[in-house]
Order: structure tokens, then C-alpha cells, then sequence
């Protein structure tokens, strides 16, 4: 009787902590923040409860007591009160005097609330006058002071728990040592180091009862088992998740001969040292999991004879497993030996499991079962219940032979995933079962889980006692079941997920009638529900059959689901009206979203279902009724989800009639309406509230009293034309977040924002906001993680000198007008991971402070005033993955520091001054952008850069670096955008560019590059590549809120120039993808175009400009449909222009002025009809529109290409040099032979003798003819040196006036025409 009564109290105080006792009076409510209700305890209505022995009251956000009655008045009343749980509650210190009047209490739990501990009136030790209590739990109170010197009067205590209460360093048990009947002592989740006695003296010691200890989750490393052995009685030893390493002792382990239970798991100890001794035979439980254990650790634990739980799971188990070496372990219940290596895997013998005939429990996952003799028996696996062969890592193959299966008939539960069941026939990969024998024996089998397997045809057989099946991305060939679903009669839970069926799966389930929960998402069941056979199945209560392809209306059997609770009908294709759901009237969650319904915004379908809290009906027609429904719905819903719902003009009617709704979510939808602060108003436990882009415009108005239960709120891109409500943190004071980014408001900051005490997020980017920040808002949101205020009209100094944003991780302030230095006061933000100060007017050097903020991955200072050098202790910031300073004035060396930042995966610091050579230390691993240009760098690319196979785009231009391109730049296999261009690189263009797959733009133009243009060289656009990668480059991803997201490894807003159409363009965002281009142009580039040049076929434009390439124009050009510019001026091209180009419909500039082309222009038709003279300028032999008449002779003066103008058609200035070599090099070789040869020297003499005779006759001739006499023309000739040197010949060679004078006589007159 006596019991009867106890329960009796027991159930009543447990029914009073629903939310029946609230309403009651027994809590009174303070106020509401966030997602957490305040109230006071009224603890007088516990007192008729005389009897009562236990009180729970955990998790009610109890913060005190109303008119200050606390636990005090119960301590006469109560007085066999034993059991007292307020944990996860609010309380703070001043309810510790009131809680040592309950002088009964055996068992107290505040773990989870307030207390700092250091009050002296009514700190901890208040508590040390309950002289019953054996149980207490202090545990997640990180800011109690010195707790344990405060607890060292509980002389009574048998169970302390101190887990997560700050404790570090250095712990001496002795300070334990007051709690001489301590049984349990929990110290885990700490930062505790080393753990032992100060002093041992073995009278003195006080702790011998102490046979639990908890100390997991700390810092503690191999020493602790030497440190710990006075504590000779201990049972129990949880040291999992600790510093352990390395080798342990089997002597210091020994110590604990009383040892029932050791959790060394999550730790890296290698092997027990000797493998042999280990004498813990009381040891019952010993988990090894996920250390670094080998196969040789199985001989060190034969020893152990007791021992029913064995878990080495995780560990360094590899190859063949010898698993008799556990033989002694006779008393085997659970045993976890799975491998995760990546290697080989590991394997064991079938046979080798009946050694454990105790055994119950078995985790082999990553092992591949061996079956070496075809007919086997596991006698000693009777017992066996539970057997778990998931394959690890996931994506791996584990094998099992398909006869194994038959040996586990006791099984209850069995888990393949990835598993390789295998025949003499079997295929690796894959899970083939060409025999269903097996699953005759598995007559216990209550549960079967099959993962990422291929099954077979009919391969689930009989299984009477089946009651759940789980199957999630396995292959199905045909049929899942066997053609008789009735030996499946007592399944009571199908879970199938990314599975195909086949399309008549649903007309079998119809004979399994004792389904309640039916799941089948991502199935592929196409076709209408009106044929379908599951409309038998009236037990079921949850029913999924979401993200398939059904089409066509509800079939009217849904009428006979009316015990249905929950159904899910998302993402299929059905259509038409939902009059087929009003009779589910015990409906309490319905989805229909992504669908084609048509649904009337009063939802009077639903009108009877008086149960129902949650409807989701995104993206399908919500239409308003051409006549007002007279009746109100049955139901009050606490969430209702319509976004997406298309032109609907105004807020759904339903809303109207709904006063509990907690979250409410209606965006991108087209109401026209304001902001409905009547739903503030006519829900008071509203909580969350998602608006955004609904095309709400006119006055944001707030509701007329607070409403402190909403704690999110989101009317982002909208079109709200005002100011911001002066008093938003009064009516809202319980946000944490707000985000009203994308609107139009105007005016200033209200300062009331800082009364939101709770708020975490506050987004107000891209509004028209000005003024400055208001220091209320910094010193009173000291909650805030993550604030944006970007793209506004802010000004001035950014924060004052008091700022309490401590826990601030997100600060987005880019795009407005602020002033001034980068402030100090920012120097308290130390947990920032990202700080955007972008596109402001901050000047100043980057402050030093920063060097501490040793959680920062994003730093965006662009687009400032900031000088200075770039600090080298930046360096030191080793989390850093985005750097971004570009267009500021600083200056100095690139910092060789920057070696170390090997997380870095963006740098940009382009438009500065930065001068000296890039250090060939830096070459992050996983960097993806670098942006370098418009600086003054300078030296070779040596090995800088050569590491870092992720980079996407390398822009160095507009700097003065030297030497050939590297060679290693074919390593960057993911290189998309290169730009080296306006440098002074040299040499050729290399080979290996010809590697990189994923390039779409190379701009290497104005350097001093040579030879000729790579024929294998190729360029694709990123919107062409294989999606995986563009997901990689673009990370298009984008976080439900902008203010919430983690860095990416790329970001294509950062701006890449181009040079297209003769014009330089900066391209950023998703246009960047579509852009794909060559410009090679302003360099020294010889050859031919080679006529690969067809492959580049979705290029966009092409600039070969100002080379010295020769030859045609390939006709191949025309193959390239998708190109917008090309540009071939100013080069030596020859040969007719190709008529094939005018089939460039998109080509809108074209240029080939200033080379040799001849013949006719393209058909002056489709685009060519755009361009005018000036694309043939420099082409004499052209002609046709828009030049001259092919018909007209000549060509035209205007059209003579400018070098003829200036040096004729030829280079003069090489002429003129080859000339004068040429004719030293004739002069000097003729007077090398006749030196030599005297023989030749004679001739050569007699010749010019000849050759000087005739014109000497010549000169005398053409006197003579012009009426001079003889005199005279000896006279004229007589200053001629070769008039004495004629006269020498003809005296001593009188014959050569005869052989030579008419020759002389032709060639005179010859001259004399001209």
C-alpha cells in the first residue's frame, strides 16, 4: 500500500510539469527570450503533497520563485523529499539558502543552471547542512569558483559529478579526500592535465571507497594510471577521449586488481607492454575502440577470463585477424571487432566465432567473412542476436560469403551495409544472392537494415517475425519481395530510401496490413495513386512517399486513412484539388510542398481536421476563394509553410483564424500587402516569422504591445519605404534574429536595437541607412555572432571606444562611408572569423591588434585609404584562408611570412604599390585564387606557386617580372583564368599549358614572348566543364541567410580584366563562367596560326594582334560559332581573307588591318554588314565593301598599308643591313683568294685592267659625242684616279682599246637615255 502511495506522488509531480500545471498557477511567466520561456516556481502548491519522495523539475526554464517563497517553505511539509531534480533550469546562487532547509534530500541535481559558487552567505558550502544528501550534481557550470575547497564538508556524499564545471590543470585527489564515503567521482569534460596525490601516505588516505571514476574528456596522458594507484578499489575507469599515447604499462594497470570496468577508447595508445601478464580477472567490460592497436594486441587480453565486452573497433586491426588468440575469453557477450582500414581490409574465419558460444552481440564492420570449407556449422553462435556488417570506410566493399548468412539463426537484428555477398559466380561490387534458402533459417528476425547494396530479384523471402526494414540506397533487380507479402504479415515499419522499385510496388504492400509506418522517398514510383493497391493499409500512422514522380489527383482511398498522423506527399507531380484529405481527421502533420495543387488560401479542406499543427504546402497554387468561408477551421496550427506560392495577392485567409502559431513561413510570394503586424499581435507564442522577398512595400509597423516569445524574424528583399521603428527593440526585445537586408529603409540606426539582449544576428545590408552606428546597439547586443550593415550610407568613426560585441564571429560593414583608422576597440572581437571593412574611406596603417585574432579566416580591407607596409606578423595568423586588400597604398615587399599560411585559399592584394620579388617559399596547398596585378613586382617565377595544384586563377599582370613562363604551371590542374599579361616575360609559350583541361582564359599579351602559337593548345568556358568542378569554381551554393555563410574556397565576385573588342572590361560573378578567351597579342610571336585552332570552339574572343605571324587566315575560324571578338591586326598575314567567316552570326568586332591580305573582303552580309573600313585598314590588295570596287585597277592611296607609306613594302632597315654585310663579306673573301693564290691575283688584275680600259673609252666617248674636244675630256678625267691607271694599261696592253671599245660604246649610249 505503502508503495502505491509513493508512485502515486511520484506520477502526480511528474503530470505537473506539462504545460497543464503552468496554466494552473504553480509558474507564473516573467518574460519570453528567444526560444526560451522565463518563469518563477510558485513552490506553495507542492505543499498538500505530504508524501512526496521524488520532484522533477529539469528543463523548465524556472529562473525563481514567486514573492520570494523558495524550497524553505517545503522543508516542513515535505519532509520525506528525497529526490530533487532542478537541472537545465536558470537558478542562480540565491536559491541555495532555501535548498539546505530540505534537510531529507538524498539526491540534489542543479547541473545546468547559474551558480558562480561564490557568495559566502549563500555560496556552495550552504549546502553541506544537508547531512542525507548522497548524490549531487554540479556538472556544466564552467564559472564556479574554487568548487571543490567549497564542497569539502559533504562528509555524507557517495556521488559527486563535476563533468564540465572549468576545471584545468593540475587536480590533487586530496582535495577529495574529505568525502570518506565517496563511491563515484565524475570529472570529465574538463581540461584537467594531470590527476594524482600530492603526498601519499596510505593512513591518511580518506578515498578508499571510491570505485568510480570518471575522468574522460580531459587532457590526461599515460602517467595517469601511476598517478591514480592508491585508488586500489576502484571498479569502474572511464578515461576515453584523453592525450593517452604510446605504449601502457601492464604493471601500472595491474594495480587495479578490483577492476571491473576499463573505457580507454579515443586515445592513441599503441600496444599493452609486456604482451603478456595482464591480471585484471575481475574485468568485465573493456572498451580499446578507435586507438592504434594492431593484431598483436588480441594475445595481450587472453588472459582476461571474465571479460563479456570486448570493443577494439577503430583500431589498426588489418589483414587476416587471428582470433583464436582469444580463446580464453569463454564469457564473450558483445564483441566489436571492426576494421576501418583503408588498406586491404581485414579478414577473418567463420569458423574461428564458434570459440564464443556467449556470444549476443557482433560488429564485424569492415570485415570480409572467409568460409573455408563449404559446409560448416556455428554451434557455439546459438546465442547470437545482433550482428552489425557495415563496410568501412563507406564507399568500400566488405565480402561475405552467401552461405554464411544461413549459420546466424538467432539473429533479431541484422545490419548490412555495403556488403559483398558472394557466390562461386558472385561479381565484386556488388551484393548478387542466387539463393533465398538463407532467409528460410532467419525465423527470429525482427529487424534488417540493408545500405548501399545491390539486391537481387525477390530478395527479402519469408520472415515471420519481421517487424522493421530499413533500405536506403541499395540497387533492387525487379522485386524487392517475394511474390507472397504475406509471410511479411507482422511488419509494422518500412523505411525505403533512393532505392528503385518497381512500378507495382504499392499494390503489394496492400497484403502487409499490420504497417503503421510506410516510408518510401526517392523510390522512383511513377504513375497515378488511383491504381494503386495501398489503400488497404487503414492501421498506418505515418506515410512518406515524398520526392518520387506520382502524377495525377488524389485517389478517394485516402478516405480510409483515418488513423493516419502523418503524411508526406512532396515533391511527386500530383495535381488538382486536396478535398481527398478532410476526413484524416487524427492528421497532425501534412506536406504536400512541391506539387500542382491547387489550394484555396482559407484551407477549407482541412477545415475537420481538429488535430492537425503542421502544414507545409510550398511551391504548389494557393488561390483566394471568389466567396469568404462563414465557418472557422476546427484546428489551430503551430507551423504553416506556403512559400512559393506564386501571384497571391494577399496573406492567406487561414491566418485570420489562427492564435498558436509558432512558426510561420511565407516567402517569395506576391501579397502586396504590409507588414501583417496583426499576426504579432494574434499569436503570442509566435516564435518564427520568414517573410522574405514577398513583395511587401509601404510603412513597416510593429505591433502595439511587445511580443516577447518571436525570436526570428526575416523581411529581407522586400520593398518597405521608411524609416526603421525608433522603438523595434522594445516591441521586439527577444530576437536573435533579424534580418531586414534588401529593402529601402532610410534614416538612422534606431538605438533601441540594443535592447535585444538575446540577438545573434542582426542583417541590415542594402538599405538606404545613414548616420552612424549607435554605441547602445555595440554595448547592449553582446550576444551578437554576426552582424551586417553593408551597402548603406554610414559614416563616420566606425565604433566608439566601448564596444561589448565579445562573441561577435561575422562583421560585414563593406560599401559604406566610415572614416578614420580601423578602431581598437575592435581588439575585444577576439572570436571573429570574418571582417569585411571593404569600400570605405579608412585610412591609417593596418592596426597590430590583429595579430591576435587567432580564429580569423576572412580579412577584406579593399577599396580603402590604408598605407603602409603589408605587416609581416600577418603571417602568424595561421587560421587565415581569405586575404583581400586590394586597391589601398600599400606598400613594401611582398612579406615572406606569408609562407605560412597554409590554409590561405584567396589572396588578393592588387592596385597597390608592392615592389621586390614573390619569395619561392609560397605555395599554398589548397590557395584557388591569387590576385596580384597593378603592382610593382618584379624578379622570375621560380618555384612560387608550384605546390599549389588548387589554384583556379593566377592574375600577376601589370607588374615587371622577367624570365620565361615556368614549366610547372602544367601542374595546376585546376587553373582557369591565367593573366601574366603586361610583364616583360620572355622566351616561348610553354608546352605545358597544353595540360590544363579546365582554362578558359589566358591573357599573355604585351611581353616579350617569341616563337610560335602551341597548336595543342585549348580553352573552354567553365559553364562547359563537368558540373562537379563548376561547383568547385563558382561555389554557387548560397546559405539561407547572407549573413551566415562560411568561407568558400572561391568566389567569383572577385573582378578578373579583360581585354575584349579593343577595350579593357573588369568581369566578375556568374558572367565570369560564360567568358572564355586567348590574348596573346603586343608580343614577338612568329608562324603560322595553326589550324587546330578549330578546337577552340566555344571560345569568345580571340587576340592575336601585333605579332609577327605569317601566312593565311585558316579557314578553320569558322568553326568557332561561339566567338564575339577576334582581333588579327598588325601582323604579316597573307593570302585571301576566308569567305567561310561570314557564318559568324555572333562575331560583333573583327579586325585583320595592317598585314598583306589581297582578293575580296567577306560578303558584306549578316555581321560583316557591321564593320566599316577601318577592320581592312592597311591592306592595299583588298578590295570590296566596305573598300573599294573590286573593279577599279590599283590600289588605293588611303588603303596602302602604313609601312609603305613610310619605308616602301619592304623592311629597309633590314635591307640595308644585309647589304652592307653582305658586300664587307664579298670584298674581304675576294681579297683572301688573291693574297693566297698568285696565279688568281694575276687574272684578277688582267680583268680589272680590261674592265677599267672599256671605260675609259666609255667617258672619252660620251665627251666626244657631246661636240668636247680631246683636251677637254682629258681634262675632266684627269682628277680620276683611274684616268693614270688607263694610260699605265693601254701602254703596256695596246690591245685592249681594240677588244673593248664598241662594248664600252653600247653602254655609254644606254646611260646617256637615262
Amino acid at each position: 500500500m505503502e508503495y502505491w502511495k509513493w508512485l502515486k506522488m511520484v506520477v502526480v509531480a511528474l503530470i505537473m510539469l506539462g504545460e497543464g500545471w503552468r496554466n494552473e498557477g504553480c509558474l507564473e511567466e516573467e518574460r519570453r527570450t528567444g526560444n526560451n520561456e522565463y518563469w518563477y516556481l510558485n513552490t506553495s502548491l507542492f505543499l498538500p503533497f505530504e508524501e512526496l519522495q521524488s520532484l522533477f523539475l529539469s528543463g523548465n526554464s524556472i529562473v525563481g520563485f514567486v514573492d520570494n517563497q523558495g524550497f524553505e517553505k517545503l522543508s516542513s511539509k515535505l519532509n520525506k523529499l528525497e529526490i530533487l531534480d532542478l537541472s537545465d533550469n536558470y537558478f542562480n546562487d540565491s536559491i541555495l539558502t532555501s535548498l539546505s532547509k530540505l534537510s531529507s534530500l538524498k539526491s540534489l541535481n542543479l547541473a545546468g543552471n547559474n551558480f558562480i559558487g561564490s557568495n559566502p552567505i549563500d555560496g556552495l558550502k550552504r549546502l553541506s547542512k544537508l547531512k542525507n544528501l548522497e548524490i549531487l550534481d554540479l556538472s556544466h557550470h564552467n564559472y564556479i569558483a574554487n568548487i571543490s575547497s567549497q564542497l569539502n564538508d559533504f562528509s555524507s556524499l557517495k556521488s559527486l559529478r563535476l563533468q564540465d564545471c572549468g576545471l584545468v590543470g593540475s587536480i590533487d585527489m586530496l582535495e577529495f579526500n574529505s568525502f570518506i564515503n565517496l563511491k563515484e567521482l565524475y570529472l570529465g569534460s574538463n581540461q584537467i592535465e594531470s590527476l594524482g596525490f600530492s603526498s601519499y601516505d596510505k593512513e591518511q588516505l580518506r578515498l578508499n571507497k571510491l570505485e568510480v571514476l570518471g575522468i574522460s574528456e580531459n587532457l590526461l596522458n599515460s602517467s595517469v594510471f601511476s598517478s591514480l594507484s592508491p585508488l586500489s578499489n576502484l571498479k569502474s575507469l572511464y578515461l576515453s577521449f584523453n592525450n593517452l599515447k604510446g605504449p601502457i604499462h601492464i604493471e601500472d594497470l595491474n594495480a587495479f586488481s578490483y577492476l571491473e570496468k576499463l573505457i580507454l577508447s579515443f586515445n592513441e595508445v599503441t600496444e599493452f607492454v609486456p604482451s603478456q601478464g595482464l591480471r585484471l580477472m575481475n574485468l568485465t567490460v573493456l572498451r580499446l575502440s578507435d586507438n592504434l592497436f594492431n593484431n598483436t594486441i588480441l594475445s595481450s587480453l587472453r588472459t582476461l577470463s571474465n571479460l563479456k565486452t570486448l570493443s577494439l573497433g577503430g583500431s589498426n586491426l588489418e589483414g587476416t585477424i587471428d582470433i583464436k588468440e582469444l580463446d580464453g575469453l569463454s564469457n564473450l557477450e558483445d564483441l566489436d571487432m571492426s576494421c576501418y582500414s583503408i588498406g586491404s581490409g581485414c579478414n577473418l574465419q567463420l569458423q574461428s566465432l564458434d570459440l564464443f558460444s556467449s556470444l549476443k552481440t557482433l560488429f564485424l564492420r569492415g570485415v570480409n567473412l572467409i568460409d573455408s570449407h563449404s559446409q560448416i556449422k556455428l554451434d557455439g553462435l546459438s546465442n547470437l542476436e545482433d550482428l552489425d556488417m557495415r563496410c568501412r570506410p563507406i564507399g568500400s566493399v566488405c565480402n561475405l560469403q552467401l552461405q554464411s548468412l544461413d549459420l546466424f539463426s538467432s539473429l533479431k537484428t541484422l545490419f548490412l551495409g555495403g556488403v559483398n555477398l558472394i557466390d562461386s559466380h558472385s561479381q565484386i561490387n556488388t551484393l548478387e544472392l542466387q539463393n533465398l534458402e538463407f532467409m528460410q533459417n532467419l525465423t527470429n528476425l525482427e529487424e534488417l537494415w540493408l545500405w548501399d547494396s545491390s539486391l537481387p530479384f525477390n530478395f527479402i523471402g519469408a520472415l515471420p517475425s519481421l517487424k522493421r526494414l530499413d533500405v536506403e540506397g541499395c540497387n533492387v533487380s525487379d522485386s524487392l519481395f517475394m511474390n507472397d507479402p504475406h509471410e511479411l504479415q507482422n511488419l509494422e515499419f518500412m523505411h525505403i530510401e533512393d532505392t528503385s522499385l518497381e512500378n507495382n510496388f504499392l499494390h503489394k504492400i496492400g497484403a502487409m496490413p499490420s504497417i503503421k509506418q510506410l516510408s518510401l522517398t526517392g523510390c522512383g514510383l511513377n504513375g497515378t495513386l488511383h491504381t494503386q493497391g495501398f489503400c488497404g493499409l487503414t492501421n498506418l500512422r505515418l506515410l512518406d512517399i515524398s520526392n518520387n514522380n506520382l502524377k495525377g489527383t488524389l485517389s478517394e482511398c485516402f478516405y480510409n486513412f483515418t488513423s493516419l498522423e502523418s503524411l508526406d506527399l512532396s515533391s511527386n507531380q500530383l495535381s488538382g484539388d486536396v478535398s481527398a484529405l478532410k476526413s484524416l481527421t487524427s492528421l497532425v502533420e501534412l506536406r504536400l510542398s512541391n506539387n500542382y495543387f491547387k489550394i484555396p488560401s482559407s484551407l477549407e479542406p482541412f477545415f475537420n481536421l481538429s488535430k492537425l499543427k503542421h502544414f507545409n504546402a510550398d511551391n504548389n497554387t494557393i488561390y483566394i476563394e471568389s466567396e469568404m468561408q462563414p465557418l472557422a477551421p476546427r484546428f489551430q496550427l503551430n507551423l504553416i509553410s506556403l512559400s512559393s506560392c506564386g501571384d497571391v495577392g494577399q496573406f492567406p485567409h487561414i491566418l485570420f483564424h489562427q492564435h498558436d502559431l509558432r512558426q510561420v513561413y511565407l516567402s517569395n510570394n506576391n501579397f502586396r500587402e504590409g507588414f501583417p503586424n496583426w499576426l504579432l499581435n494574434n499569436n503570442a507564442n509566435l516564435e518564427m516569422l520568414v517573410l522574405a522577398n514577398s513583395s511587401l512595400q509601404g510603412h513597416f509597423e510593429l505591433p502595439f504591445l511587445p511580443h516577447t516569445d518571436l525570436s526570428y524574424l526575416d523581411v529581407s528583399e522586400n520593398s518597405f519605404y521608411t524609416n526603421l521603428p525608433i522603438d523595434i527593440g522594445e516591441k521586439l526585445p527577444s530576437l536573435s534574429f533579424l534580418n531586414m537586408s534588401k529593402n529601402q529603409f532610410h534614416g538612422s540606426i534606431p538605438s533601441s536595437i540594443g535592447d535585444m539582449n538575446f540577438l545573434e544576428a542582426l542583417d541590415l545590408s542594402n538599405n538606404q541607412l545613414s548616420g552612424g552606428l549607435p554605441e547602445h546597439l555595440t554595448m547592449g547586443c553582446f550576444s551578437l555572432t554576426s552582424l551586417a550593415l553593408s551597402n548603406n550610407k554610414l559614416q563616420g568613426q566606425m565604433f566608439s571606444s566601448n564596444v561589448n560585441l565579445t562573441k561577435l564571429r561575422e562583421l560585414h560593414l563593406d560599401g559604406n562611408h566610415f572614416s578614420g583608422k580601423i578602431p581598437d576597440s575592435l581588439s575585444n572581437c577576439s572570436f571573429l572569423s570574418t571582417l569585411d571593412l571593404s569600400n570605405n574611406v579608412l585610412s591609417g596603417e593596418i592596426p597590430m591588434w590583429m595579430e591576435n585574432m587567432s580564429s580569423l579566416l576572412t580579412l577584406d580591407l579593399s577599396n580603402n585609404e590604408l598605407s603602409g607596409d603589408i605587416p609581416r606578423w600577418m603571417g602568424s595568423m595561421s587560421n587565415l584562408e581569405e586575404i583581400v586588400m586590394a586597391n589601398n597604398h600599400l606598400e613594401g615587399p611582398f612579406p615572406k611570412e606569408f609562407c605560412h599560411l597554409n590554409d590561405l585559399k584567396l589572396l588578393d592584394l592588387s592596385v597597390n604599390n608592392i615592389s621586390g620579388r614573390l619569395p619561392s617559399c609560397f605555395s599554398p596547398l589548397w590557395i584557388s585564387q591569387v590576385h596580384l596585378s597593378r603592382n610593382k613586382l618584379e624578379g622570375a617565377l621560380t618555384n612560387v606557386f608550384h605546390n599549389s595544384t588548387s589554384l583556379v586563377t593566377l592574375d600577376l599582370s601589370n607588374n615587371h617580372l622577367t624570365g620565361k613562363i615556368p614549366r610547372w604551371i602544367g601542374n595546376l590542374s585546376r587553373l582557369s583564368f591565367l593573366l601574366l599579361n603586361n610583364n616583360h616575360f620572355e622566351g616561348g609559350i610553354p608546352i605545358q599549358l597544353c595540360k590544363l583541361g579546365q582554362l578558359s582564359l589566358i591573357d599573355l599579351s604585351n611581353n616579350n614572348l617569341s616563337g610560335t602559337i602551341p597548336p595543342c593548345l585549348k580553352i573552354t568556358a567553365l559553364n562547359e566543364i563537368s558540373q562537379e568542378y563548376v561547383r568547385y569554381v563558382t561555389d554557387i551554393a548560397q546559405a539561407h541567410s547572407s549573413i551566415a555563410q562560411a568561407p568558400s574556397s572561391f568566389s567569383i565576385d572577385e573582378p578578373i580584366e579583360f581585354r575584349v573588342k579593343s577595350m579593357s572590361y573588369s568581369y566578375k560573378g556568374i558572367v565570369l563562367t560564360y567568358l572564355s578567351g586567348i590574348d596573346l597579342s603586343c608580343n614577338k610571336l612568329t608562324g603560322e596560326i595553326p589550324s587546330e585552332v578549330k578546337n577552340l570552339r566555344n571560345i569568345y574572343a580571340l587576340n592575336l594582334s601585333h605579332n609577327n605571324l605569317i601566312g593565311p587566315i585558316p579557314p578553320a575560324f569558322s568553326n568557332l560559332k561561339q566567338i564575339e571578338s577576334l582581333d588579327l591586326s598588325h601582323n604579316n598575314l597573307s593570302g585571301k581573307i576566308p569567305p567561310q567567316l561570314v557564318g559568324l552570326y555572333r562575331l560583333s568586332y573583327f579586325s585583320v588591318a595592317y598585314n598583306n591580305l589581297s582578293g575580296s573582303t567577306p560578303a558584306w552580309t549578316a555581321q560583316f554588314a557591321t564593320f566599316d573600313e577601318s577592320s581592312y585598314v592597311g591592306n592595299p590588295l583588298l578590295c570590296g565593301d566596305p573598300l573599294k570596287d573590286c573593279s577599279t585597277s590599283g590600289p588605293s592611296a588611303s588603303l596602302l598599308p602604313k609601312a609603305s607609306t613610310e619605308n616602301g613594302l619592304i623592311d629597309m632597315i633590314s635591307f640595308y643591313v644585309t647589304f652592307v654585310v653582305s658586300y664587307v663579306m664579298a670584298i674581304l673573301s675576294i681579297a683572301c683568294v688573291l693574297y693566297i693564290n698568285p696565279y688568281w691575283r694575276q687574272a684578277w688584275f688582267y680583268y680589272v685592267g680590261s674592265i677599267s680600259n672599256c671605260c675609259y673609252y666609255f667617258w672619252k666617248t660620251i665627251f666626244c659625242l657631246k661636240g668636247s674636244t680631246v683636251e677637254i675630256c682629258k681634262a675632266m678625267l684627269s682628277s680620276h684616279f683611274l684616268y693614270s691607271f688607263f694610260d699605265i694599261l693601254v701602254i703596256y696592253y695596246p690591245s685592249i682599246k681594240r677588244q673593248y671599245t664598241l662594248f664600252c660604246f653600247i653602254i655609254a649610249n644606254y646611260l646617256l637615255i637615262f
